[in-house]
């Protein structure tokens, strides 16, 4: 539920100010009544009062990613890849048993064997520096994803907290071209001015009432799309106050997720490159063997028990693994490609943003100038207007300029909000 009420009092009505302040004063105990039945209500009524910062916003929108829930298994996962490849088998055990008999002798023979492949010193290092470099790949590509997505949050709050401050405009624009067309009806029912005047003014009012509606379709617009990242706590209102600037002249910072998650895939394409050159072959296969043979001879049993070791090396595997080599060696080629790239770029991005800051900051405060003229130019000529001392075109044209002045100040603010944003996520930094 949201109650809004606005006032415009002029001195000359008296009568519509008592109005007015009597609705402004009544409405808290009008809510209190409607809230009392209902305390949903009321939670609802205080929650959208409590106002949105982009801080709050980001927390919100990380929280419901998937990636975020599965974070924890994600980590339990690279944790027992890594006790895999640090283990002193290679692959599971396996038994195999069998038994033979034959006609003569009456020979029978039972026996069974145990077998492992068995990891060695260097095959276990080099599987534990593959599996940390895809342990390592992991957590830079969330730190990645935690970016992209500060990213999102920050334009929908920025392109939302616009929306909202065009619109207050219009609704200042909507009630300023009321009081003109009373003015110009009040003049043409004196003889002071003729119809065209009124017909001007009634058009320039409904004018700003299309303005005021499209406002409120921006306002929409954006508000659903910061919905989808936030949640319900988008209708909330947004906090008009910018992130921290960042230091002036700051250059590109080491542990930038997107510079960290080339530099983790150059670690990772290097560990796998070195574990198809190494492990050419499969694994050695130590077994055990039990046997278990009886013999009758005569009518006499006889029976014997043998165990036996065995050791397996297989080699001449050079060849096979070739394929593997080659496909490791584009990867690592491309992943080191890849992290020049990003260094070049984000150096770029970060000196834009920079320059794009420092002009934000001069617009702002051109515009501040430039609106405080028009502001006064249009409150003089709105005097001199109602005095008949002004005709209405020349009124108009300096409520256009005005108008103008205080929208492209507005944005302009809104603009060094979202500059400083743009900054702070080029260096890297989250909200």
């Amino acid at each position: 539920m949201s109650v809004y009420v606005r006032s415009r009092c002029r001195g000359r009505f008296p009568f519509a100010a008592a109005v007015l302040a009597c609705a402004v004063a009544a409405s808290p105990i009008v809510l209190w009544a409607q809230a009392s039945g209902n305390p949903a209500l009321v939670a609802v009524t205080a929650s959208a009062r409590t106002p949105l910062s982009l801080t709050e916003a980001f927390r919100l929108a990380l929280e419901q990613q998937p990636w975020i829930s599965s974070q924890a298994e994600r980590q339990r996962e690279q944790q027992a890849r890594l006790t895999i490849a640090d283990a002193w088998f290679a692959d599971s055990p396996t038994i195999a048993s069998g038994l033979r008999a034959g006609s003569r002798d009456s020979l029978r023979e039972f026996e069974i064997e145990i077998s492992a492949p068995i990891a060695t010193t260097s095959r276990r290092n080099l599987q534990v520096a593959t599996a940390r470099g895809e342990a390592g790949a992991y957590a830079a590509n969330v730190s990645q994803q935690t970016l992209k997505l500060a990213s999102e949050v920050r334009e929908a709050y920025w392109a939302t907290a616009l929306a909202v401050s065009e619109l207050t405009l219009n609704d200042d624009e909507v009630g300023r071209a009321e009081q003109l067309a009373r003015d110009s009806a009040r003049r043409t029912a004196a003889g002071d001015s003729a119809r065209v005047d009124t017909l001007q003014a009634q058009a320039m009012l409904q004018l700003a009432r299309s303005n005021r509606a499209d406002a409120e379709q921006r306002l929409a617009n954006t508000r659903q799309a910061l919905r989808a990242l936030v949640g319900d706590a988008a209708i909330h209102p947004l906090r008009d106050s910018a992130e921290a600037s960042p230091s002036t002249g700051d250059s590109l910072r080491a542990d930038h997720p997107l510079l960290r998650s080339a530099e983790q895939s150059i670690v990772l394409a290097r560990a796998r490159l070195n574990e198809a050159s190494m492990l050419v072959n499969a694994p050695s296969m130590l077994s055990f063997t039990v046997g278990n043979e009886r013999t009758s001879n005569s009518g006499s049993t006889a029976s014997s028990t043998t165990a036996r070791i065995g050791v397996s090396v297989p080699f001449a595997g050079g060849q096979r693994a070739t394929p593997r080599i080659a496909q490791a060696s584009a990867e690592l080629a491309e992943a080191q490609s890849h992290e020049r790239l990003v260094r070049r770029q984000l150096i770029a991005e970060i000196d834009g943003a920079n320059a794009a800051l420092a002009a934000s900051g001069r617009r702002v405060a051109i515009l501040i100038e430039r609106a405080s003229l028009a502001t006064e130019v249009a409150t003089l000529y709105a005097k001199a207007f109602r005095l008949g001392e002004l005709d209405l075109p020349t009124r108009l044209r300096v409520e256009g300029e005005r108008a103008a002045a205080l929208l492209a100040l507005t944005r302009a603010r809104i603009e060094r909000h979202a500059a400083v944003s743009r900054a702070n996520q080029s260096l890297g930094l989250l909200p």
